[in-house]
């Protein structure tokens, strides 16, 4: 399948929303002035991962589009995702777990039992035996077991042999969201296999069955959903505190309409090589900004300069390293890492014909 230029936009427009609602934090949480307006960016940056969502289910169901249900293909598809995410994953959590246990004072508010390490490399939703938040050691991880979740299910999916493997997605996750409403769970797996933000899943793939049958739309429906989807971003939200359980109801739709305004028109726009480049690396960035922003942080609050500045300075420092540090890390281990792993998988599947076919989808979707 062709790259979708406005799917890197989309993924590169994600990841720095994430990145402006971390930096608000650290900036909001050393009392600097205005701090109700650093709290507001916090919070409306978290959409960033509303976002991400949505593309997922669309970059899914545009990968294995035109492949057979089977076997091999839920081998391929499982084992090539798992290569995509994970070897990055893992590295960056025992960077955090090594940066925990050697300085101690930077991660105060984490723990390293082996059984919660454990559980949080192997995508298994947990709590944080200090805090009690659920997350794993590398706090980010949280949407990785969502994301390892609806890979787990498209893959059984395509194991059963279903052939309308969209119809199948749709209808497994529109149940459990309404077993999640009507039962409300508390046991921490099944409170997110059936949380409401697994929607934003489902929008993705239907906006992909969309455009495979051929279904466009005109620039002024394209604007009009664009402002929409802002609105709808804008005007609702998470609160300040607690556990958004409605999020997918409430921030799934403006997502999607966001996504549809930008990916469903009838022509790609020319977009600028920067912001592509970030949408390559937007993985990198999500999961390595924090450690720059730590980094920087402690640098620019070492500075005999007054607060204001230190705010600048902390931008000024921390974006441009976020981003060089993430472009790295996508040319000189991302890619590395999976085209070494999909040439070892390629050399192990018996059925090299379907393999290849699967493989060419991934690769052709830029995930």
């Amino acid at each position: 399948m062709k790259k979708l230029d406005s799917i890197q936009v989309l993924r590169a427009v994600a990841a720095l929303l994430v990145v402006f609602c971390h930096a608000a934090n650290e900036v909001g949480g050393h009392g600097a002035s205005t701090s109700h307006l650093w709290r507001l960016v916090n919070t409306k940056g978290l959409f960033g991962v509303d976002i991400f969502f949505v593309v997922s289910g669309f970059v899914m169901m545009y990968i294995i589009s035109g492949q057979r249900s089977g076997r091999a293909s839920a081998t391929w598809f499982i084992s090539d995702r798992v290569l995509r995410v994970v070897p990055l994953y893992w590295a960056a959590t025992l960077v955090s777990v090594a940066v925990g246990l050697a300085l101690p004072a930077l991660k105060h508010e984490n723990c390293y039992a082996v059984s919660y390490v454990l559980r949080s490399l192997f995508f298994v939703p947990s709590s944080n035996p200090m805090t009690g938040a659920p997350e794993p050691v590398l706090g980010l991880g949280w949407t990785l077991n969502f994301e390892m979740f609806f890979y787990v299910v498209i893959s059984l999916v395509l194991l059963l042999g279903i052939r309308r493997v969209y119809l199948a997605v749709v209808a497994i996750f529109v149940t459990l969201v309404a077993l999640g409403l009507l039962l409300n769970p508390e046991y921490l797996i099944l409170k997110g296999w059936t949380h409401t933000i697994i929607l934003e899943f489902v929008f993705g793939v239907l906006f992909a069955q969309l455009r495979l049958s051929g279904f466009r739309i005109g620039v002024p429906a394209q604007v009009a959903l664009i402002v929409a989807g802002v609105a709808g971003w804008l005007l609702m939200g998470p609160p300040t505190e607690g556990v958004f359980d409605m999020r997918g109801l409430v921030w799934g739709p403006p997502a999607a309409a966001i996504f549809a305004g930008v990916v469903m028109g009838r022509h790609e726009i020319a977009y600028p090589k920067l912001l592509l480049s970030i949408g390559d690396a937007s993985y990198s960035l999500y999961l390595t900004h924090l450690f720059v922003l730590r980094a920087s942080s402690l640098l620019v609050n070492h500075l005999p300069v007054a607060p204001a500045l230190r705010v600048v300075l902390l931008f000024a420092v921390f974006v441009p390293g976020a981003l060089c540090v993430a472009i790295l890390s996508y040319r000189k281990f991302e890619m590395p890492t999976m085209r070494f792993g999909r040439r070892l998988l390629r050399a192990r599947l018996s059925k090299a014909s379907v393999a290849e076919g699967v493989s060419a989808g991934t690769q052709g979707a830029g995930t």
